[in-house]
Order: C-alpha cells, then structure tokens, then sequence
C-alpha cells in the first residue's frame, strides 16, 4: 500500500510540475492535437470509457431494480423500459456535457474510493459477522476495534467520493 501511495504521489508532483495551476481537468487536454502519444492516449480512453459503460449500466439497473422493484419479479417489459430510462438520461447528460474530463473524473472520485475505501472493509465487515454468527470466528476485543475500524474507513471512503465528485462539479460548473 505505501508503495503505490508513494508512486500515485510521484505522479501527480510530476503532473503538476509539468503543467501548474493551470493543468485541466482531464489531463490529455493539456497535450497539443498534433502529439501522437497524447493522440493515442485520447484514443485509449475513449476506449476505456465505451468498455465500461456495459459494467457500470449493469451495476446501476441493479441498483435500480433494488430501489424500485425490491421482492418484485423483473419482467422483459420492466427491464426494456428501465433500460430506455436509464439510457436516455445517460444519453441527455452527454449531449450537454462536453467535457469528458468530467465524467472521467467524476467516474475515478467514486469509484476510486469505492474501490479503495469502502468495498474492502464492507467485505471484511460482512464476512467477520457471518462467521461469528456461524461459531467460527470468536469476537474478541481486537475483532471490535478491526470492525469499528472498518466501519470507519467506509464513511472515510464515503466522505471522499462525495468531496471529490463535488469538486469535479464545483470545478466543472463553477470554476474560479
């Protein structure tokens, strides 16, 4: 963990060295059109935006389907419908947003944190409480600290997918 800290803090001094105060939002906008590699990292991300779209558009009916439909069984009718909803608000957002360093960066603040902050933690909470209800695992005090602990760092990872969505939109929308 120290270690990719440390090579994630490297970059960004590098980055803003490069650039200063004045670097973009998505960084390859910094870069001229006429640089090949900057080019082909545009290219690449454009890529990785259009390849993820199939994992989060599954993850956010899913959710969907859990705030609307909870016990109720999900017929072809609802999932159609619910999969033009959901694709036309996408597609509404993206003809308005024409940075795409907003949703890279937006994309990166929540699941960054999610990744980092709160799905292991969550794992670890939701695996300890099965097995000490099982009997195989027997809750001792460095247990609670570890638990709390957990807890702790998902409302830490909460905090941080909020403050850094936030700042993606206060940068966006408002900049100074």
């Amino acid at each position: 963990f120290g270690g990719t800290a440390l090579i994630s803090a490297f970059m960004m001094c590098v980055g803003f060295l490069t650039f200063g105060g004045a670097c973009k939002g998505m960084i390859l906008n910094n870069y001229s059109t006429l640089d090949k590699g900057a080019t082909l990292c545009r290219l690449l991300m454009g890529i990785s935006l259009l390849g993820s779209y199939a994992f989060l558009s599954k993850g956010m009916r899913s959710a969907f389907y859990e705030i609307f439909y909870k016990g109720k069984e999900i017929t072809d009718k609802i999932h159609y419908r619910t999969m033009q909803i959901l694709i036309g608000i996408l597609t509404t957002l993206a003809l308005f947003l024409g940075d795409a360093g907003f949703v890279v960066s937006v994309t990166g603040a929540v699941l960054g944190s999610s990744l980092i902050y709160i799905i292991p933690p969550y794992l670890f909470l939701k695996s300890t409480k099965r097995r000490t209800t099982d009997g195989s695992l027997t809750t001792t005090s460095t247990l609670k600290f570890e638990r709390l602990w957990n807890k702790f760092l998902i409302c830490l990872g909460v905090f941080f997918a909020v403050a850094g969505a936030g700042m993606s939109v206060a940068n966006t929308f408002f900049p100074h």
